[in-house]
């Protein structure tokens, strides 16, 4: 094997990555870490037993000792994601009551929070459900 065909070390992979970020103009810059937010997004739906569809839809959300209105984010037929600054915590119960776009009809969705983080809430549905 020639010297230019052997794998590279994870020092010359990070010694050729910044060498060529350092010469990219800023909008060169900006696109790769657009492409890269793309990829690394990419890498978590592989995970996801339902894929996440981003939204912005108005919901209700309350349970014992809390209510509050604020806006899903991304959903899918198992779960979703609230953007809020209310504080819940894992395992917590929640009722989330929103319409899905197009149609007439509140959902009201028991789940249990499974993620937070500074951005908001995690929710997985306690039953799947189908054409969200």
């Amino acid at each position: 094997m020639a010297d230019d065909e052997r794998p590279l070390d994870i020092n010359e992979v990070e010694a050729r990555l910044s060498e060529l970020i350092s010469v990219m103009s800023d909008s060169e810059k900006r696109d790769l870490l657009e492409k890269l937010k793309v990829w690394e997004q990419s890498k978590f739906e592989n995970y996801r037993d339902h894929p996440r569809k981003n939204t912005s839809i108005y919901a209700v959300c309350s349970g014992q000792n809390f209510y509050f209105r604020d806006f899903i984010k991304d959903i899918s037929s198992g779960g979703l994601f609230i953007e809020t600054e209310t504080s819940l915590f894992i395992n917590q119960e929640i009722l989330v009551t929103f319409f899905l776009p197009d149609t007439g009809t509140p959902l009201k969705i028991k789940g249990k929070v499974v993620r937070t983080d500074s951005k908001g809430i995690g929710v997985k549905f306690n039953e799947v459900i189908p054409n969200i």
